[in-house]
């Protein structure tokens, strides 16, 4: 067993977790932490500590997701052993549902398309919301493009294994070994 960072940590990272972990096994990304799962020694006191409640031993179900998660990215950036900044409105996003698609990887996307969010059918932003507005038809997303621009069509398509984990919308690389 090790201990996992989930989503309610992405925009929050607030770091109480740090301070506590004897071994150092944190890892930070523009807006989410994670921990080092073979670093790990599944003492637990980072777990209370997080005010996000982000902190999941990996033998809860449904996330094996997060654990990919923190796996890689434990192995890409930098080790966090101190508090640093904590950003200032990480309270007003603690709690907040539906986060993955948010999470900052720093990574470009393998594709031109990956950054742009899944909708499921009817669920796309349209003209009445704040997030998007519709144009002959069609879903687009903010800005409104300006005259002689083209706007950005957030179009659905299928998953492909090429894409790796997809949790919510948010495409995740896999490395493959052949």
């Amino acid at each position: 067993m090790t201990y996992i960072v989930t989503e309610n940590c992405i925009n929050c990272k607030f770091q109480d977790c740090v301070t506590v972990c004897p071994v150092d096994c944190f890892y930070e990304g523009e807006n989410f932490l994670v921990i080092h799962p073979e670093e790990c020694i599944d003492c637990g006191v980072c777990e209370p500590e997080c005010p996000a409640d982000a902190i999941k031993p990996d033998t809860e179900p449904g996330l094996d997701d997060w654990l990919a998660i923190n796996t890689k990215y434990s192995e890409i950036w930098p080790n966090i052993v101190e508090v640093g900044d904590v950003p200032a409105d990480a309270e007003e996003w603690n709690g907040k549902p539906d986060k993955a698609a948010l999470l900052i990887t720093g990574e470009e996307p393998s594709e031109p398309d990956a950054r742009k969010p899944l909708y499921s059918p009817g669920d796309a932003p349209s003209d009445e919301t704040e997030h998007g507005f519709e144009m002959e038809g069609g879903k687009f997303a903010y800005p409104e493009p300006s005259e002689g621009s083209d706007p950005v069509v957030l179009q659905e398509r299928e998953f492909r294994e090429e894409d790796g984990i997809e949790i919510e919308g948010l495409r995740i690389a896999t490395d493959k070994k052949g």
